[in-house]
């Protein structure tokens, strides 16, 4: 008959020799009893909460008593095996179940004794209430470090924790201030807000992940993989980037039937909500936009926990994530719906997508190419107007010429700023090595050194900013102006987010003439346009239809030319 050992300790304020001396005390009672115990079969988990299901030690103590390796487990006390009563009693069935034999060592519990049924439920029960006291016990403390304006456990990407106030050490020689304090960490933020600015600009999150990855941009967690679609989407929707830090907001249960945790939302009331414009990361115009597109790319997909299929509030892909410059962009004046990609050979023919499933009247068609050529023509003719290219060109001289002049100002006021704040770090150091401290002045002294680590950041920054930046010439930007849409077709998505803001939404109205084809009339914020194409060289209008332009000369569905080998 062999005998297994199984140790454990909660976490790191606890000391991991205690794991040694529940191993020797378990040894010993086996030595007593003549049990001989293997190396192979001592199991240990090390800062494991005995509320913890998924432990690895004893899930492998487990397969190996299923296994029937052992027949006596040897504890110091209950405890160790859980602290959830409802976890420990399936435990002892489980091994029971097996034919193993449990000692808990301490508690004085041999399941072998048949009166050891009501001692186990006994020390069960008191296990578990100490469990709960001290979770109450622990979130009284965090309560009031929030009441007292301090910061407990909410370590942030783009934040940094400053200990201030008074240190005192605990047993094992640990400093222990008196609270944390946030600051804003200048390298992090940088990366926080690029993410917002380019998200804001229409980037989808896969995308700005890869740029992340191929750039090799730090992040908090250093991984081999880099950063992940789930790690940028939780920068985007974490509200503490706005100054707005809201704690015990959300709570977690366990299931007693698998053990997992689950989240779920406390009550308002219970909310401590802190704002502080100086914990701010994002400007509250750029936080605004981005929550504007994230509630619009939720419209795609509005499922969530319990729905299954399609809903009613589902928008279009093309709404979010446009596949070409107009896609999204136009509505049918006859019902409202949108206007997309209904038919046809490359590039396709815009039409109302409600009309294909009869909900609709409108059967009226267009060539997108011909609906870009002119949409985007008369943009162009706008853009590439000389006297508006020169205006603009004027204004942005002049606002060019105030950042350049501005540049070295800043960078004296912040290099002035920062000698003062140094000289008052040094008075500060000095007070403290004259055995003159107080929580008051470690406070202070840990704001001082925040305000000069952001005003070196602020200034590394400025110096690398250009202070001779040129605009480019005159003539180079009316050549981009008149050729608009290979610009806009560079960068598809983001062309397109910008047109719809530009042009609003193109209503197109069906026009049926007394002779030739039907055609649309565009309206939109600049212009009403007709989006016909006038095929014929004498300048009448085409009455044929889609099918004859098809075959025209096999122009644009050529056959292949068959030649003959007969003499």
């Amino acid at each position: 008959m062999t005998a297994a050992i199984y140790a454990r300790y909660s976490s790191e304020n606890q000391r991991p020799q205690s794991i040694p001396d529940q191993i020797f005390a378990c040894q010993t009672a086996a030595e007593r009893l003549g049990l001989p115990v293997l190396p192979e079969h001592i199991y240990t988990d090390a800062a494991q909460s005995g509320a913890s299901w998924d432990r690895p030690g004893l899930t492998r103590m487990l397969d190996d008593a299923a296994r029937r390796s052992f027949q006596v487990l040897l504890v110091d006390d209950l405890s160790r095996l859980a602290r959830d009563n409802f976890f420990m009693l399936r435990v002892i069935l489980d091994i029971q179940f097996h034919d193993v034999r449990l000692i808990s060592v301490a508690d004085g519990v041999d399941t072998v004794d048949p009166h050891a049924k009501l001692n186990i439920q006994f020390r069960g029960i008191f296990n578990e209430l100490f469990l709960a006291d001290l979770k109450a016990k622990t979130f009284r403390g965090q309560h009031g470090q929030k009441i007292r304006g301090f910061f407990v456990g909410e370590a942030t990407f783009g934040y940094r924790s400053v200990a201030v106030g008074a240190v005192r050490y605990d047993k094992a020689g640990r400093a222990r201030p008196e609270g944390h304090h946030m600051q804003v960490d200048p390298a992090e933020a940088s990366v926080v807000l690029r993410i917002f600015n380019l998200y804001a600009s229409g980037e989808p999150v896969a995308a700005i992940v890869r740029v992340l990855n191929e750039e090799a941009v730090p992040g908090r967690i250093r991984s081999s993989k880099g950063w992940s679609t789930g790690s940028v989407t939780r920068i985007l929707d974490n509200e503490k980037y706005s100054g707005r830090w809201v704690w015990n907001k959300r709570g977690n249960r366990r299931d007693p039937q698998t053990g997992c945790r689950s989240s779920f939302e406390k009550p308002k009331s219970e909310w401590v909500i802190r704002k502080d414009e100086l914990l701010r990361i994002v400007p509250q115009s750029l936080w605004d936009k981005v929550r504007a597109r994230r509630l619009e790319i939720r419209g795609i997909w509005p499922g969530g926990k319990g729905r299954r299929g399609f809903s009613s509030r589902q928008g279009g892909r093309s709404r979010a994530f446009p596949d070409h410059l107009l896609c999204g962009a136009m509505v049918c004046a006859s019902c409202g719906r949108s206007i997309g990609l209904v038919s046809g050979k490359p590039p396709g023919y815009y039409g109302c997508l409600a009309a294909r499933s009869g909900g609709c009247d409108n059967k009226v068609r267009v060539n997108r190419d011909l609906a870009e050529r002119v949409i985007l023509g008369d943009v162009e003719r706008l853009l590439a107007d000389p006297p508006a290219i020169r205006y603009v060109y004027e204004q942005m001289e002049q606002v060019l010429a105030q950042l350049n002049s501005g540049v070295p100002e800043q960078i004296r006021s912040k290099t002035a700023q920062l000698g003062t704040e140094r000289r008052r770090l040094d008075h500060l150091v000095d007070f403290v090595a004259d055995g003159r401290v107080s929580p008051g002045v470690r406070e202070r002294l840990a704001q001082t050194e925040g305000k000069v680590v952001l005003l070196e950041a602020r200034i590394a920054e400025l110096n690398r900013s250009p202070t001779e930046a040129k605009l480019p010439s005159l003539a180079w930007v009316e050549a981009r102006c008149l050729q608009l849409r290979p610009l806009l077709q560079e960068r598809t998505l983001r062309s397109a987010l910008l047109l719809r803001e530009l042009l609003g939404p193109i209503t197109l109205t069906p026009v049926v003439p007394p002779a030739g084809r039907p055609y649309f009339m565009a309206r939109t914020h600049f212009d009403t346009l007709k989006l016909l194409e006038n095929l014929d060289p004498d300048g009448g209008s085409d009455p044929g239809a889609t099918s004859i332009e098809w075959w025209r000369c096999r122009e644009l569905n050529p056959c292949p030319v068959m030649v003959s080998t007969r003499p």
